[in-house]
């Protein structure tokens, strides 16, 4: 197995012992080696990669405010993009319609505050 790693490029990283013991960790990175050395995908082409937006939606944010941020942008809601993760999810309408996308028998809509205009009304619908 490793003499065929190497024969793939893959850098000398672990020996033959280090299988025998199982570790798993170790067994991962190795893996992920060979994935990083010959992962079979293709580059993006330049007009690919203006097509996917990537350079616009990667300015701002936590990695797991980005990573939801984009989670959500991927669903293809009507009428729902999200820029500002915090700001726009504060009165619970987008999270609503995430959960409705996800599984539309779960929201009661004319339980909904459609235009909640103080903090409790906000809340309910969060």
């Amino acid at each position: 197995m490793i003499n065929n790693s190497k024969a793939l490029g893959v850098s000398d990283i672990i020996g033959a012992s280090d299988f025998i013991k199982g570790n798993s960790r170790v067994n991962t990175v190795y893996v992920a080696e060979i994935f990083n050395t010959k992962h079979g995908l293709q580059e993006l082409t330049k007009e690919e990669f203006d097509a996917a937006n990537m350079v616009d939606d990667d300015i701002e944010g936590s990695r797991e405010e980005r990573s939801f941020r984009l989670w959500i942008n991927s669903l293809d809601i009507e009428d729902l993009y999200i820029n500002n993760l915090y700001d726009e999810c504060r009165d619970g309408q987008v999270l609503l319609k995430v959960i409705h996308k996800i599984n539309p028998n779960v929201v009661e809509w004319n339980r909904v505050e459609k235009n909640p205009n103080n903090n409790f009304k906000k809340g309910i619908n969060c």
